[in-house]
């Protein structure tokens, strides 16, 4: 299992740092609450992989707290960005507000501490209302999949009223963006695409149609995602319609990482052993089957943040170092048959 020796050394008693340059944290850019609820994700499914280790636990706690510092009251999203003097940085984020509902989701369902659970589930009950604000496709992607869990939970809301809107609305776009060439619900590629395929999957329990389109798009992203030698090849950053084409660099490990995830998604529906092939393709992407032929992991479970035309990029930032240890959670728990 990769070792959490980079993870703790971004980790002080507030958060993770953001950045880093080559393996040393870089406080300049201070905290935001994506990667700490990454974080807190990690250490729920670390616990269940990992149990006679206390770190997760201690961590956990330190992540927790963040996310409850975020956490205004009912009915505001969370705020995102905090300084290195420890000041809050903008305002609400919807973004990271859906990461993290679902994040306390899998919190709430995780083998951590009582404590940590039972505040994970309040809180979790407390901002699901939130959803109904989402805008972006990928925010209802997330908000399905908290839904989805909070309902295997019988959290106490009205789920239904709060999860059918969102899938009927990620259907819609769909019914609107695909076409025989394009499997996709939006009319271009942009970053964590394969989280649309994701929701789409969660969001079935509700909009049963979506679970072809899940299922379809990830076949379809899996087919893009393909270097001329069958390798794995996230898009490069930034975004492409129909008319253009995917750039080779910067590639990211969080493209990588979602496309894991969605492939593990997809065979908890179908069981179907294909998608266990995809989630090991993409795997082999951090092991250093990519245009760089070098792994991207560091033995201290840290990862580099990913390929330029240069070769790898020398930083190992929290998104990306996450990125891998969720990737590594997700391949052992294929292995192990645990349920995600």
């Amino acid at each position: 299992m990769a070792p959490l020796d980079h993870l703790i050394r971004l980790t002080d008693d507030c958060g993770i740092w953001q950045h880093a340059r080559h393996a040393v944290p870089d406080r300049r850019h201070g905290y935001c609450l994506d990667d700490v609820a990454r974080a807190l994700w990690l250490c729920g499914r670390r616990a269940k992989l990992d149990p006679a280790n206390p770190m997760p636990k201690r961590l956990a706690a330190v992540y927790a707290s963040f996310v409850d510092h975020a956490w205004q009251a009912e009915g505001k999203l969370f705020l995102n960005f905090l300084s290195h003097d420890r000041q809050w940085i903008g305002g609400e984020d919807e973004d990271a507000s859906a990461r993290t509902i679902f994040a306390l989701a899998e919190v709430a369902a995780s083998p951590l501490p009582d404590g940590l659970v039972g505040w994970a589930r309040d809180v979790l009950q407390a901002s699901l209302p939130l959803s109904a604000r989402l805008a972006s496709p990928r925010g209802w992607a997330w908000a399905l999949g908290a839904l989805r869990r909070a309902a295997e939970l019988g959290i106490d809301i009205d789920l239904d009223g709060l999860a059918k809107p969102l899938a009927g609305r990620l259907l819609g776009h769909w019914t609107k963006n695909s076409s025989a060439d394009w499997l996709f619900f939006e009319p271009y590629l942009a970053y964590d695409s394969p989280r649309l395929a994701q929701g789409a999957l969660d969001g079935s329990r509700w909009v049963p149609a979506l679970a072809e389109a899940g299922l379809a798009s990830l076949g379809w992203l899996s087919k893009m995602q393909t270097d001329p030698s069958g390798r794995f090849r996230p898009p490069g950053s930034g975004s492409y319609g129909r008319a253009g084409r995917p750039a080779v660099f910067a590639q990211q490990p969080l493209d990588v990482w979602a496309q894991i995830e969605a492939a593990h998604a997809a065979f908890d529906l179908t069981g179907e052993h294909r998608w266990t092939a995809e989630a090991h393709r993409a795997h082999a992407w951090f092991l250093g089957q990519n245009e760089a032929n070098k792994a991207l992991m560091t033995d201290e479970g840290g990862c580099h943040d990913g390929i330029d035309p240069q070769g790898i990029s020398a930083n190992q930032g929290a998104e990306s170092t996450l990125a891998w240890l969720h990737a590594d959670a997700v391949i052992r728990m294929f292995q192990n048959g645990a349920p995600q």
